[in-house]
């Protein structure tokens, strides 16, 4: 009884949303990996769906206050995850990403994106000013996935560690200044990381934005052919299992990267409009709960988890179109992945236990530091 009381304290319009983005990557997988009838792609991606409910339920009830106690250790494990990568990783496209238990393989990068905005929650608040000893420290805590994650290598992962850092260090209040004055180091550092840091085949991605025919069978194939895919959907798309590009192979990772262009071909505009809409209700409900929370680690919280979201939809259906280099950046909820669907799912279990919290209003606060 006491299970369902407190199941209906969780937020149902956030959850629906969740689930209707889940169901057009459902479709959409089913689609991408058809052949003859549902694939084991597809089943691996149901599986992970419902493991990804399962995972929403336990962290809903599980207190936020004893995962932010609890964040340092979270982030450890899953930074010698991150080194095991390294050591036992399996290679897949010249690429370690991926960790095989046998059964199933495991991203921990994906994992890592949330260890970060929680650890980050559980120091931020405690920072005081630039001189606190506690800015390097949350310096080091990135700074060391950040290059484990560079070495696989893996330059989209890398950089969404970061954005979300941003959105957490305007929640917890740091002025303007400071950002006007590290993004114009960072504009000043470009040349140098196009020089020294950037491999020769992400120079080519970024290139190919620019004119992706120079390079068509190498990094403007994927672009070339995504915009196709997009643009023949039309307004009402081809059909579930009519796309050409998607069915005739010549669309690379459709299933993974590149599945926002299987729902534009076979549900044409309708059908990104919709998912699109979808994605902006939830992102309207989490500014929502922005402005209910109080404490100041739940706000930095859910700072970072929707500006990891939108970061990677933009970033995703931008990409689609040929108007961002190709990266491995997923779309959340939908995309097939196993370790991106989890990582997401449990940020929306440990947001649903502070919106328990609030939806009460017998909610006792006392003691508990307050946003200032």
């Amino acid at each position: 009884m006491r299970f369902l009381e407190e199941l209906k304290e969780l937020d149902f319009f956030l959850l629906l949303v969740v689930l209707a983005i889940q169901g057009f990557g459902l479709l959409a997988v089913y689609s991408a990996t058809y052949d003859g009838g549902a694939s084991g792609l597809f089943y691996k991606h149901l599986t992970y769906v419902v493991l990804g409910w399962v995972v929403i339920l336990i962290l809903s009830y599980e207190k936020f206050e004893n995962l932010l106690d609890l964040s340092l250790y979270i982030y450890l494990f899953n930074l010698m995850l991150l080194v095991g990568v390294l050591l036992y990783g399996k290679e897949v496209y010249g690429a370690k990403r991926w960790i095989s238990l046998g059964f199933i393989n495991i991203q921990p990068s994906e994992f890592m994106k949330f260890s970060l905005i929680l650890v980050s929650a559980y120091i931020l608040p405690f920072i005081r000013g630039l001189r606190d000893r506690r800015v390097v420290l949350l310096l080091l805590l990135y700074a060391f996935p950040a290059m484990v994650t560079l070495k696989q290598p893996d330059l989209g992962t890398t950089v969404a560690y970061f954005v979300p850092l941003v959105y957490m260090l305007l929640a917890r209040g740091v002025p303007l200044r400071y950002f006007f004055l590290a993004g114009a180091l960072f504009v000043s550092f470009l040349p140098l990381a196009w020089k020294y840091l950037l491999k020769p085949y992400q120079k080519k991605r970024i290139l190919a934005v620019l004119d992706p025919m120079s390079d068509y069978y190498g990094s403007g194939y994927q672009l070339i052919q995504s915009k196709i895919a997009l643009g023949s959907g039309m307004l009402t798309g081809k059909g579930l299992l009519e796309g050409t590009q998607t069915h005739l192979l010549f669309l690379p990772e459709k299933h993974t990267d590149f599945i926002f262009a299987v729902i534009g071909e076979e549900l044409g505009f309708f059908g990104t409009f919709t998912l699109s809409f979808l994605f902006l209700l939830l992102f309207v409900r989490l500014i929502h709960y922005h402005e209910m929370f109080r404490r100041l680690s739940e706000k930095i919280f859910v700072a970072g988890v929707f500006s990891l979201i939108l970061f990677q939809f933009t970033v995703n259906t931008l990409m689609t179109m040929g108007l961002f280099p190709v990266v491995g950046i997923p779309l959340p909820f939908v995309s097939l992945g196993g370790s991106s669907m989890l990582s997401f799912c449990m940020m929306i279990g440990v947001l649903q236990n502070i919106y328990k919290k609030y939806k009460n209003p017998y909610m006792n606060l006392t003691g508990e530091p307050l946003y200032e």
